[in-house]
Formats: structure tokens, C-alpha cells, sequence
């Protein structure tokens, strides 16, 4: 697909904890501009966070460009002005609350402006996709746009040549160089958590431990730390990797075998990856995290065998509520080939459908 105009945005990000809001950010932001050369402006409020993302970020300059992506520091506090005039798109992510000035200006340029909201596998989202919203305090017209699983909503976040990257790296070995380049052993089976600190990680790594299944897990080291986990086992090495570059997470989810992956971002990794994963999401009062989760499982199994379906929903919420049984993940592994399988073809599945950018661009072209 081609542009059929061409497109300059603002794409808004107000940076959180645990880099999930500025790593969906960054990945949209790099797809409009490599797949469909989209001028793209990236307003944030925090350069410090978000230079573990972007080490080439220049702490000191208030407006610069990292590949081909014009990054700007921001104030978006209510009396702020310093925003940038809008150009004719303005994608806010998340739907924070934007400063008076700049949706003053929106108004009067008579920009485009979309609300980018959060990854959802709950029934809901299709009926609130593309519906138009009224910010009652400054008559402001936004237009919400949801990525989702259906094709009634934007469709998931991806590049568009992710999957010939991910056979590439299949094909050339890049598993054994890539686990031998974090201090891992390309014949153990592995592990990668990447968890919020709520998580009794030891507990797990205990269980595994007492089944006797020779194991290599990799950790964040910061969560490591953090937790101060145990790194002596039996059965079981611990391994700590630094922070890592979009790219080199990648391919630590894709040499693994078994993926812990939390929030949005690495969630869909994960899903890219073809391999069985946990997916831990982002917690939440009332336990409204877990409705999210239920959501999820039941339209990511509603293809798969029985038994399985029962394997993956019982390991994912016990994740999700910190319970570890023995018995379940004996199961798992027993059945792990097929779980597998199953896992690859899920994958391929979603790859066949229209990615969210590609659907935002499209959208986007013909308003």
C-alpha cells in the first residue's frame, strides 16, 4: 500500500512507568515513517526514560531527529505551550489530556485529530472503533482508533516485513548467536521473563526447579535486582540481560522457547514471536486487568484443541494471580509440542491481517 497524499503528524506520548506507553509510541512512530514515509513529530514529556529506549537521544536539545523521526520535549500541563503548531494529523496516544492552547489550535487549523487507545481483546472494542467523541469542555471533535484482534477495529501493531525478519532469523542460525551473545546455552531450553515486580518470580523458578527440568532463564537485570531472586539452583541457570533495543527484544523472545511478557508492547512481541507465551497485563484496581486477560484467551484459543485451550487459559491466569502448580506445567510440558505448533499458527494467523498502521495511514488518506 501506498500513501495517497502525503501525510505529516504529531504523534503524542505522555511517557509512563515501565516504558509500555513510549514503547508503543516508538514502534508506531518507526512504522509510519520506514512503511509509508509519514513525516512523523514525536511530542514527549520525559527524554530521560525514554533514552533507555533510544540511547541516541540527545538529553540536552529540545527538538532533534533519530531515524528520520523529529522527537520533540514537551509540557502537556493544562496552561502549557509548548506544543507545536499541529500539522493536518494529530495522533493522541492514550488519550491524555492535552494543554488549552493546543487544542485550541486543532480547532482552528481544522486538523484531523485521532485517539490512539489501548490494545483490547474484549467484544466492546468493535463498536467503539472510528466512532467520533466531543471534548465537552472545548467542543474538540477526536476520533477514537483501536487496534484489536478483529477486523472491525485497527488491526495489531506490526511492521510490515516483521514476518520475513523473524524466518530470516530463523533460517540463519540467529538463535544459537543471539543466546551464546547473552552468556546462554543454545541447547538448553529457555525462558525469558519479563514481568511487572508484583510477581513472585522465585516461586516460579522454584517449581520448575523441583521438576527437574534443566532450564535457562533469562531475567531483565533491573527486575532481578530489584526482586533480589535467588540465582542458584539445581536444575536452573538465571540469567540477567541488560535493557534492550526493539530489535534485540525481538530476537530474545524469538530464540526462546517459552515467553513471560506483561502490558502492551512486549505482549505483541511475544504474539510475533510464534512461541507459547504468558501474557501479564497491565494490573489494575478491581481486577479489572483480569477481565482483560479472560478476554484475551478466549478469542487467542478459540481455535485450539481442548485440552490445550484448558493448559494455556489455567498457566495464564495462575501467572496473573501469582499461583504456582506443579501439576498444570507438568502438563504444559508434556504437551509443549503442541502447544507449539499451536502458537506458530496463531501467529501466522494474525500476520495475514491488516496491521494497525497500515490501517491507520489508510484511514487517515481517505478523510
Amino acid at each position: 500500500m501506498t500513501n495517497k497524499s502525503h501525510i505529516t503528524c504529531h504523534l503524542i506520548c505522555k511517557v509512563i512507568d515501565f516504558f509500555g506507553d513510549i514503547g508503543v509510541a516508538w514502534r508506531i512512530a518507526k512504522q509510519l515513517k520506514t512503511d509509508f514515509n509519514v513525516e512523523v513529530h514525536l511530542l514527549i514529556d520525559d527524554f530521560i526514560t525514554t533514552q533507555r529506549l533510544i540511547p541516541s537521544l540527545n538529553l540536552s536539545l529540545k527538538k532533534q531527529m533519530i531515524e528520520g523521526i523529529t522527537i520533540h520535549h514537551c509540557n502537556f500541563d493544562e496552561d502549557s505551550e509548548s506544543l507545536p503548531t499541529p500539522p493536518s494529523f494529530v495522533f493522541n496516544l492514550f488519550n491524555i489530556d492535552l494543554p488549552r492552547s493546543y487544542k485550541a489550535l486543532i480547532q482552528n487549523e481544522k486538523c484531523k485529530y485521532i485517539v490512539i487507545e489501548y490494545l483490547s481483546a474484549e467484544a466492546w472494542v468493535d463498536d467503539f472503533h472510528l466512532k467520533p467523541s466531543i471534548d465537552p469542555k472545548s467542543g474538540l471533535i477526536k476520533t477514537f482508533f483501536y487496534p484489536g484482534f478483529t477486523n472491525q477495529t485497527g488491526g495489531l501493531i506490526r511492521e510490515k516485513n516483521l514476518f520475513l525478519h523473524r524466518e530470516s532469523f530463523k533460517s540463519t542460525d540467529g538463535r544459537k548467536k543471539f543466546i551464546k551473545s547473552i552468556g546462554g546455552d543454545p541447547d538448553m531450553y529457555s525462558i525469558s521473563i519479563f514481568c511487572y515486580p508484583t510477581q513472585k518470580i522465585e516461586a516460579f523458578l522454584k517449581l520448575i526447579d523441583s521438576m527437574g527440568i534443566p532450564v535457562q532463564c533469562f531475567i531483565l537485570r533491573n527486575l532481578l535486582d530489584l526482586l533480589n531472586i535467588k540465582k542458584n539452583y539445581k536444575m536452573i541457570r538465571v540469567l540477567p540481560y541488560q535493557f534492550l533495543s526493539h530489535n534485540d527484544f525481538d530476537e530474545l523472545l524469538w530464540s526462546c522457547d517459552f515467553n513471560f511478557v506483561r502490558g502492551e508492547d512486549s505482549w505483541m512481541r511475544a504474539l510475533w514471536a510464534g512461541k507459547p507465551f504468558i501474557w501479564q497485563p497491565y494490573i489494575q484496581e478491581n481486577n479489572i486487568h483480569l477481565i482483560k486477560l479472560k478476554a484475551f484467551l478466549k478469542r487467542y484459543c478459540n481455535d485450539c484443541h481442548e485440552h490445550l485451550s484448558e493448559i494455556l487459559i489455567k498457566i495464564s491466569e495462575d501467572w496473573s494471580n501469582n499461583i504456582f502448580n506443579q501439576v498444570i506445567w507438568h502438563d504444559f510440558f508434556t504437551h509443549q509440542e503442541f502447544i507449539e505448533a499451536f502458537a506458530l499458527k496463531q501467529s501466522n494467523y494474525y500476520f495475514k491481517k491488516t496491521s494497525f498502521v497500515e490501517s491507520l495511514v489508510s484511514y487517515c488518506s481517505e478523510t
